[in-house]
């Protein structure tokens, strides 16, 4: 026991130093000799301590207090808070044996909004404000809004930095002298003339593949250049200068736009240029989500509220930029679609680079980085962008490639297509040769049997021309008998004493048989008229619908013009314009009609209207009706229903309506039940300028 104790003793001193040479050394106070930040600047790193105020209400009174719940804790390298809440504190500490007037101290990332210094004035602690002007250049314009004069003393002094940002607290210290801060900063005028030089080459050169391609993805390349570019300009400290028509709070609230329309179009644009939505539609379902929510985000920063939902733009940002590594990887590993390789090559390092980045905005360090990467970030742009316009052109020669291959593909489909129909068209040509001679013969038959059928039209036409002639010969020989018996007929009922009781009901029968006779022939005149396609109405004339109906119905024989009453609802005196005979014809009918059907002694109404330029005459029976299926076939020519007893001879409706239709009315079955039936005829009541005409 004796021996062991010596050797633990040993064991834990030896772990003790190495323990000591491997962890992170941290000093707080930082010397500046007179040749530092010459060439390059001085990092503050490993000098820093931070203090988190999480209400951003403590003043530089309270951190000079001392108070022992306001303790500083060291950091080992550049600082990186993430996105915080409040305010962060900084405390470092300076000695020199340069010339106090010399330094400036860079606060490395341009894009925190309010960042003060307070340096030891003997008394206590001043706030410094950021230098206006680049290495004592009186006039020019801020390249850095934090830039801040440094007068060191040679002992060591204490500084403090305050920050409070709604984007990341993530920044590098470093202190200069002013010429060395002049020539840092020429070098980055050369880096950003050239980033932006060969940004707007390539932006100008795919506006124009875009126009002469019509290929869209050259135009959402075109805006992934202009937001890199916009990028670029912010990475670098330049937003000050090229924004300047904006207030500075308006370029505080720019950059969380265009850092989510950056993640928004970048990641469109791969998945477009890694055709996702061909290989796999759910990884373009996740491509389309992921642009939404950074569409969303996008929407917070316009309305200043970009700090709600900058941790989730930048985590969203990682695992975009993973997931579409992934996936990109199975491409290459699994579905060997190696045309992606330079594209994949393009984008490997900036993605590397932003995913670092955006590890250190997130409030990580995992590689313990001491310093801004926005030089390399840009020029990593700029390689990336060369290297991606490459790809994008490799990708245009290889659709240009696939449709070689398509053309060559169809013309030798067409050539194939071409002899094909080659034959087709001899063997169809011998098809229609024997279909010729056997439509010749077809057409020398029909051409027989058209002569013969126009023979057989021109024997109808003369037997209908005949028959016309026959009509129109008997009617005219029928009509002087009938004027004949019709006047023998009023002779009679002349005679008076005991023998006229007896000849009276023969006398009836005689003038009924002679009104049935002569409405018989003139429907079968007006028909054969109507049927031969002449005009119906030739005469025509202002008709007043009130006389015309009184004196068409005193035609009637005694009992008939005893049982009809007419009645007029409204305008009784309407007036149309067409042929009397004709009218009278048609409302005749429609009467005579009523007569036959309705039950004996049973009235007839005849009602006259007018409504919206219409005059309407119902006829109104009481006979027992028309069945459903026979209300449209009882106004086909010669139709009778079946079963009816009632003599007729199937003209009176049709002639009805035919002349109704010629003076641009209608005829209609109005209503028809077991108690009656009504026929209404309508007619268009003539304008004033057609009454003048008539």
């Amino acid at each position: 026991m004796r021996r062991v104790t010596p050797i633990r003793f040993h064991l834990i001193i030896a772990l003790s130093i190495l323990f000591g040479c491997l962890a992170p050394q941290t000093t707080f106070a930082l010397s500046l000799q007179a040749g530092d930040g010459l060439g390059a600047p001085v990092s503050l790193a490993g000098h820093l301590e931070v203090l988190h105020d999480p209400t951003g209400a403590l003043s530089m009174d309270d951190i000079a207090s001392g108070r022992p719940e306001l303790a500083f804790k060291p950091i080992p390298s550049m600082l990186t808070e993430g996105y915080r809440t409040g305010a962060v504190w900084v405390r470092f500490s300076l000695s020199t044996s340069a010339p106090a007037e010399r330094w400036l101290l860079q606060v490395e990332r341009p894009l925190l909004e309010q960042v003060a210094l307070y340096a030891p004035d003997g008394a206590g602690h001043l706030v410094s404000s950021p230098a206006s002007v680049v290495a004592g250049d009186e006039t020019g314009p801020r390249a850095y809004t934090t830039l801040f004069p440094l007068s060191v003393p040679a002992g060591e002094s204490q500084f403090f930095i305050r920050f409070q940002s709604m984007t990341s607290i993530t920044t590098a210290l470093n202190v200069w002298q002013a010429e060395g801060y002049e020539r840092y900063r020429r070098s980055d005028h050369w880096i950003m003339g050239l980033v932006l030089g060969a940004i707007g080459a390539m932006l100008l050169a795919n506006l124009l593949f875009s126009y002469l391609l019509r290929d869209s993805l050259y135009l959402l390349y075109a805006g992934v250049l202009l937001v890199s570019s916009l990028m670029t300009i912010f990475h670098l400290g330049y937003a000050d200068e090229i924004l300047r028509f904006l207030a500075p709070a308006q370029i505080q609230r720019s950059w969380g736009v265009i850092v989510c329309l950056y993640s928004l179009v970048m990641v469109w644009f791969m998945g477009r240029l890694f055709e996702f939505r061909r290989h796999s539609i759910w990884a373009w379902r996740a491509i389309q989500a992921i642009v939404v929510l950074n569409g969303v985000a996008m929407l917070f920063a316009l309305a200043g509220r970009y700090s709600d939902v900058a941790l989730l733009v930048s985590r969203l940002q990682q695992f975009s930029y993973i997931f579409i590594a992934m996936f990109v990887l199975y491409l290459l590993a699994v579905r060997r679609q190696f045309q992606y390789l330079l594209s994949t090559l393009a984008f490997s390092g900036v993605i590397t680079v932003s995913l670092v980045m955006q590890s250190q905005y997130a409030g990580t360090n995992l590689l313990g980085v001491d310093s801004s990467l926005a030089r390399f970030m840009a020029v990593g742009t700029l390689v990336h962008l060369v290297l991606l316009s490459a790809a994008v052109a490799q990708r245009a020669r290889q659709a240009e490639r696939r449709l070689s291959e398509e053309k060559d593909r169809a013309i030798a489909l067409s050539r194939s297509a071409e002899q094909q129909l080659a034959l087709k068209v001899s063997e169809r040509t011998a098809a229609l040769a024997e279909s010729n001679a056997s439509l010749e013969a077809e057409v020398e038959r029909r051409q027989g049997l058209e002569t013969k059928l126009q023979q057989s039209l021109d024997a109808v036409n003369d037997a209908l021309a005949q028959q016309r002639d026959f009509v129109a010969v008997v009617s005219h020989e029928f009509r002087a008998p009938l004027a004949v018996i019709a006047a023998a007929a009023d002779n009679l009922s002349l005679l008076g004493g005991e023998a006229a009781s007896r000849i009276a009901p023969r006398v009836l029968r005689i003038r009924q048989t002679v009104q049935r006779m002569s409405l018989l022939i003139e429907n079968a005149l007006t028909g054969d008229r109507l049927g031969a396609g002449q005009p119906a109405a030739t005469a025509i004339e202002r008709l007043a619908l009130g006389p015309l109906l009184r004196t068409a119905c005193s035609g009637l024989d005694d009992d008939g013009a005893a049982r009809v009453r007419i009645v007029s609802d409204g305008d009784g005196e309407a007036e149309v314009s067409g042929e009397r005979r004709l009218v009278e014809i048609a409302v005749l009918n429609l009467v005579q009609n009523a007569l036959k059907y309705s039950a004996a002694g049973s009235p007839v109404t005849v009602r006259l209207s007018a409504d919206r330029g219409l005059a309407r005459i119902d006829v109104v029976d009481r006979g027992a009706g028309v069945a459903p299926d026979d209300r449209e076939l009882i106004f086909m020519r010669y139709y009778r229903a079946a079963g009816q007893l009632v003599a007729g001879s199937g003209l009176g409706l049709y002639i009805a309506r035919a002349i109704a239709r010629q003076h641009g009315g209608d005829l209609v079955l109005a209503s028809s039940g077991p108690d009656g039936s009504t026929f209404s005829l309508s007619l268009p009541i003539a304008a004033a300028a057609e009454l003048e005409a008539v």
